[in-house]
């Protein structure tokens, strides 16, 4: 089949679940022999086009400098590209993200040919979001919340107009079903996977310290680890209070934390001022090459997140480099980590149960090393990438049918 992947964001040019979900797919479907053309926007001085992994990429420029620039140049960029010829041999258009769905969608002409969403999460609650700390619920002021409408419109729009949508958990195929309720009957679950050989756990306590000498950290005490963007939705703010419980009470940790974000400057005063700045290591965006040490290097991981998990790559990451797993209870990771023998699930937004919850693992080795060994064999036993190939082909298959 052809493929025309459209996205707003994907990986390695942004950081992200679903963008590393989104290049994985359009490698994965590549690899399979499928014919797959990749159109995403990027802001830095990247080629227009190139080859990647059997991926034809095509890039569009974003502009950045305030909300409605950027959803400007969305709009233009996946237009001209598409004016341009890209995606015009294409059988099946595969929508990721709403923006730019919603631009490519009047130029492919949907009641012509078929349209395959992979749907990540509602845009308009991730936008809300924002405005109430990250949480599901709380106040937003009166023009955001009107551009919250006009964005749940475009969230209606993309799926009412998909043949076929694929989500990665039942919590994401809910929100489906919120959002336009006869989309549920076209919406198949089908789980993400995660690279086994890559995401592996190290071979022995020597593997563990090279990594973290690599990495330049200590190797003076257990390091919990959690990689996000930090803005406020993921929660990191609930994760340096509970750290600063447990620093509180004498218990030997550091912290790492992967990512960057609009929250970072905010995030490192507040771990000053709670005293962690000797145990906590903010480590900026991680090269992707190094991710697997980084996961190697650490004994705990931790997804604090707030609310709109719709998945959590970095979940089923560190499940499969044999980490010990504490997160909170939202959006889809207890349905992630409902198997997990070891794994403690807790409230979110919730700092000091957080804090119980990571207690025993700090303290005890041989609890972080049993917890870890049950991480690795259910990644190994559940979380391969074929699975969600394989439904992804199933379901533009039936979309192809439609429309023959």
């Amino acid at each position: 089949m052809r493929f025309f992947s459209v996205a707003t964001f994907a990986h390695p040019e942004h950081f992200g679940g679903a963008e590393r979900v989104i290049a994985t797919v359009a490698e994965g479907l590549a690899a399979r022999g499928h014919d797959v053309t990749l159109l995403t926007g990027h802001a830095d001085r990247t080629p227009e086009r190139e080859e990647r992994a059997g991926v034809h990429v095509i890039r569009y420029e974003l502009d950045r400098r305030n909300p409605l620039a950027f959803y400007r140049s969305v709009w233009r960029g996946v237009r001209a590209a598409m004016d341009a010829g890209a995606g015009r041999d294409a059988e099946v258009l595969h929508l990721h993200q709403s923006l730019s769905g919603l631009a490519a969608l009047g130029r492919w002409r949907p009641s012509h040919r078929p349209v395959l969403t992979s749907f990540y999460a509602p845009y308009h609650l991730e936008y809300l979001a924002r405005y109430r700390q990250g949480r599901d619920t709380g106040a937003v002021p009166l023009i955001p919340r009107v551009v919250g409408a006009v964005l749940r419109r475009g969230d209606h729009r993309i799926l009412r107009w998909s043949d076929e949508i694929v989500v990665l958990s039942r919590f994401s195929r809910d929100q489906v079903e919120a959002l336009d309720p006869p989309s549920v009957a076209r919406t198949t679950i089908a789980p993400a996977g995660v690279d086994l050989e890559r995401f592996r756990p190290p071979a022995d306590d020597a593997e563990r310290v090279a990594c973290r000498a690599r990495l330049d950290l200590p190797d003076d005490a257990p390091w919990l680890l959690t990689v996000r963007r930090l803005v406020p939705r993921m929660g990191i703010e609930d994760l340096l209070d509970a750290c600063a419980v447990l620093a509180g009470e004498g218990l030997p940790f550091r912290l790492a934390i992967a990512g960057d974000g609009e929250h970072r400057g905010a995030l490192e005063t507040h771990a000053a001022r709670l005293g962690l700045a000797d145990r906590v290591r903010f480590l900026g965006r991680v090269r992707d090459a190094r991710l697997g040490d980084l996961y190697r290097a650490a004994e705990v991981f931790v997804l604090p997140t707030r609310s709109l998990e719709g998945f959590g790559m970095v979940t089923a990451e560190a499940l499969a480099a044999g980490l010990a797993v504490v997160a909170t209870d939202a959006g889809a990771t207890g349905e992630v980590l409902a198997d997990v023998a070891g794994a403690r699930l807790v409230p979110a937004s919730a700092p000091e149960r957080l804090a119980d919850a990571l207690r025993g693992l700090v303290a005890d080795g041989d609890a972080r090393r049993a917890a870890g060994a049950a991480a690795r064999a259910h990644a190994e036993a559940h979380l391969g990438w074929d699975g969600h190939l394989d439904a992804l082909e199933a379901a533009a298959r039936r979309a192809l049918g439609r429309h023959r």
